[in-house]
């Protein structure tokens, strides 16, 4: 399978690190095993393509879960270098730590319909958060999925793909790039044409 991903137009990414069976997170939101690379595991690295096309991204969302999760890895590290949109049902005022600025929303479609705004001609990624990717794939506001594999079973935690609605949702495979500890896999999402007004 062709390892060489040529982007022609925005699009809406959901980028995800997930175990063989099916898992986003770990037991109480861990993100350790999965992000072992972000937690100094040297058993693991992302591929630079696949992480430099994140860090060329436009605008990133992942929900208030991701965001608690991630303090642990992120730590005072400039992570995000674009704008970062977080859906919650917590009113908050924005926030700029580590280099970004975090604006709080109150729906997954204000949140994708404010950071397509501010990525312009870029890509705009969803992060991890199944909650958001499960509501955006339902929504067929999704153009492609990028999934980080890691070789483990953890056998419990949240899974990425749980509660879709309006499944079966098609993906067409694009590309796999191996890396240490890691598998990326990229799909095309097939949309759609009756659910395509929701974007």
């Amino acid at each position: 399978m062709d390892s060489v991903y040529i982007a022609v137009m925005s699009q809406v990414v959901l980028y995800a690190s997930m175990s063989l069976d099916g898992f986003a997170t770990g037991p109480d939101d861990d993100l350790s095993v999965l992000h072992g690379w972000a937690f100094g595991d040297p058993t693991m690295e992302m591929h630079p393509q696949v992480g430099g096309e994140f860090l060329g991204a436009g605008a990133v969302i992942f929900g208030a879960r991701t965001l608690r999760a991630g303090d642990a890895a992120w730590g005072d590290e400039d992570i995000f270098p674009m704008p970062v949109f977080v859906p919650t049902h917590e009113a908050r005022e924005p926030v700029f730590r580590n280099g970004s600025l975090f604006t709080f929303v109150d729906s997954t479609e204000d949140a994708l319909a404010r950071a397509m705004q501010a990525a312009g001609d870029r890509d705009v990624y969803i992060m991890g958060s199944p909650d958001v990717a499960q509501q955006l794939l339902a929504a067929d506001a999704v153009d492609a999925v990028e999934l980080a594999i890691t070789g483990v079973l953890l056998g419990s935690g949240v899974k990425l793909f749980d509660h879709l609605a309006n499944a079966p949702i098609r993906l067409q495979p694009t590309r796999v790039i191996p890396s240490k500890g890691i598998t990326h896999v990229r799909y095309d999402v097939q949309h759609d044409p009756d659910r395509r007004g929701t974007r």
